[in-house]
C-alpha cells in the first residue's frame, strides 16, 4: 500500500505523539524549585529538629511541637540531626510510617528539608532489613526533601553540602554541611579487634571530602563560603568547651555527660584550619542544650524534639524539649544568631 507524502508525515507524527505519551506516563513528576536563597529582606532562617526518635505510633505531642515551631518560625530550611525514628521498629512499613510522621509536618508546608542519620536510625536498619541508602531513598521521595546520596568513596550515608544563594539568586554566599556520624565503632580495624566501645566518629574520608569541597568552593567563588555543619554525635571538643565554659562563653544547660565518638578523628582541627565553618550543631544527648564559642567555632546542641524518649530531668515532661533556630543575615554572614524554642513556650505538656 502506498501513501502520499502528507499522509506519511501525518502517520509518523501520530506514532511519535503516541510514543511520547507512553514514555511520559513513566516520567517522574517534576520537582519544585528547591534552590535555597535569602529572602528579599536579606534574611534566612533554619530550624533544627533532633531526636524525634519514635515509631509508627508517634507521641502526638512531638507532632504538635513541630507544628507549633514551624507555624511560629516560618523557616526557610529544616534540618533533622539524627535519631529521626526509633531503633525498635520491626518492619519496613512501620519504618515508612515513622518517617512520614516526622516528614509530613515539614513537607506539607513546602519547606525544604534534609536529614542526617543517628545511631538509632541505623539500629532500625538492623531491625527492618533496610540498609541506610534505601532508607535515605525513602526520605528523598518527598517533594521538598533535598538530601542526596553520598559522594562515591565517602564513608556513611547522605553526606552533602547545600549552598544558599543571595537574595537576588545570583551567587552562593552560605553553605550547609550535613554529615553521617555513624552508629558504633567498628569491631575490627585493619583486621584486628578494635577494642572500642561507645559511638562512631566522623571518618577520614568524610573529612577529606569536606576539605576538598571547601577548597573547591573557595577557588570557584574567589573567597571562602561561610557555613554551618550538622550531624548527630558530638565531637570530643564539646566536653572540652564545657569544662572551661566561662572562657568560651557557654550558655545553656548540660544535664548529662557528653557521649562523643570513641576517637577524635581531627574534624575540629580541620574546620579550624579552613576557617569557613562558623558552627557545628548536633543532637544525641537529649537533655543538653548548651552552645559556646570554642576557638572561634560555635559548638552547640539542640535538646531533643521527641516526647517518646527521655528528656531533661524535672517534673514537667516538656522540660527542654524543643528546637534550635538559626537566623542568618546576608550583610553579616560571619555572625549567626541562634536560640532555642521549647514545648513549654507553646503550652505543650
Amino acid at each position: 500500500m502506498l501513501f502520499s507524502r502528507s499522509k506519511l508525515l501525518m502517520i509518523t507524527a501520530t506514532v511519535i505523539a503516541m510514543f511520547i505519551c507512553i514514555i511520559g506516563s513513566y516520567t517522574v513528576a517534576s520537582e519544585p524549585d528547591i534552590k535555597l536563597r535569602f529572602k528579599p529582606e536579606k534574611t534566612f532562617k533554619i530550624v533544627q529538629f533532633t531526636d524525634t526518635q519514635d515509631d509508627d505510633n508517634i507521641d502526638p505531642r512531638t507532632v504538635k511541637l513541630m507544628d507549633s515551631v514551624l507555624n511560629q518560625e516560618q523557616p526557610d530550611l529544616v534540618i533533622f540531626t539524627g535519631d529521626n525514628i526509633s531503633g525498635r521498629i520491626k518492619n519496613v512499613e512501620a519504618a515508612k510510617k515513622a518517617i512520614d510522621n516526622v516528614a509530613h509536618p515539614v513537607n506539607n508546608r513546602h519547606i525544604p528539608w534534609l536529614i542526617t542519620f543517628g545511631n538509632h536510625d541505623r539500629e532500625s536498619n538492623l531491625q527492618t532489613g533496610l540498609n541506610a541508602n534505601t532508607m535515605l531513598d525513602i526520605y528523598m521521595s518527598y517533594d521538598y526533601n533535598i538530601n542526596k546520596q553520598s559522594p562515591e568513596g565517602v564513608n556513611g550515608t547522605g553526606n552533602i553540602n547545600v549552598l544558599i544563594y543571595d537574595s537576588k539568586g545570583e551567587k552562593p554566599i552560605f553553605n550547609i554541611w550535613a554529615l553521617d556520624s555513624g552508629m558504633s565503632p567498628p569491631k575490627t580495624i585493619n583486621g584486628k579487634p578494635s577494642g572500642l566501645s561507645g559511638y562512631d566518629w566522623i571518618r577520614p574520608s568524610q573529612i577529606n571530602w569536606y576539605y576538598n569541597t571547601s577548597m573547591k568552593l573557595e577557588e570557584e567563588n574567589k573567597k571562602k563560603i561561610p557555613a554551618l555543619m550538622f550531624f548527630h554525635i558530638p565531637l570530643i571538643e564539646f566536653a572540652q568547651m564545657w569544662n572551661s565554659k566561662e572562657r568560651y562563653n557557654v550558655t545553656g544547660e548540660r544535664n548529662e555527660p557528653e557521649c562523643p565518638g570513641a576517637i577524635n578523628s581531627g574534624l575540629f582541627s580541620t574546620l579550624w584550619e579552613r576557617g569557613d565553618v562558623k558552627g557545628v550543631f548536633v543532637g544525641h544527648d537529649h537533655s543538653n542544650n548548651y552552645v559556646g564559642n570554642f576557638c572561634g567555632i560555635m559548638l552547640g546542641y539542640s535538646a531533643n524534639t521527641g516526647f517518646g524518649i527521655y528528656g531533661a530531668s524535672g517534673v514537667q515532661p516538656n522540660r527542654l524539649r524543643g528546637a534550635r533556630v538559626f537566623n542568618l543575615d546576608e550583610d553579616n554572614l560571619n555572625t549567626v544568631e541562634t536560640h532555642m524554642v521549647y514545648a513549654r513556650d507553646f503550652g505543650i505538656q
